[in-house]
């Protein structure tokens, strides 16, 4: 079973992924409650607040199956494709108690290591009136 989710449309950027020369502009305003995939995460403080900069990403995502190396404990494992990051730069403000998980659930404080470790990650943001309340690390290889 396949799934594609896009959220954006326009000219690229490489991403060091799988990616295909397609344009990329994001083509969906980021509204109250919708889920965004995102790279290039920066973090800024604006007027007493956290605000996250980011590009948008069109991700196709897909299932697989898998099993540890034994070869049991069978499970259903993501397979990403990005299609294309979008040059236009986004920002969305930061909630107070926002979620951060990866394989599990991980502190803020680990997300805002992730983002100063300097290396290009892709997050699925999950928004609610305008701010970033869940956060998901994408496992893309």
């Amino acid at each position: 079973m396949i799934i594609t989710l896009s959220a954006c449309t326009g000219s690229t950027i490489p991403t060091g992924h799988n990616t295909r020369q397609e344009t990329c502009i994001c083509d969906k305003t980021i509204d109250r409650d919708s889920v965004v995939y995102a790279t290039n995460v920066a973090i800024e403080d604006q007027l007493n607040k956290s605000v996250l900069s980011f590009h948008c990403a069109d991700i196709d995502l897909g299932t697989a199956p898998g099993t540890d190396e034994n070869g049991e404990n069978e499970h259903s494992k993501a397979i990403y494709d990005i299609r294309c990051v979008s040059s236009t730069a986004h920002s969305i403000e930061l909630s107070d108690d926002f979620k951060y998980f990866t394989d599990i659930m991980q502190s803020q404080k680990d997300f805002f290591s992730v983002l100063k470790n300097g290396k290009k990650h892709f997050f699925e943001f999950t928004l609610e009136r305008r701010k970033l309340k869940s956060i998901l690390e994408l496992d893309i290889q």
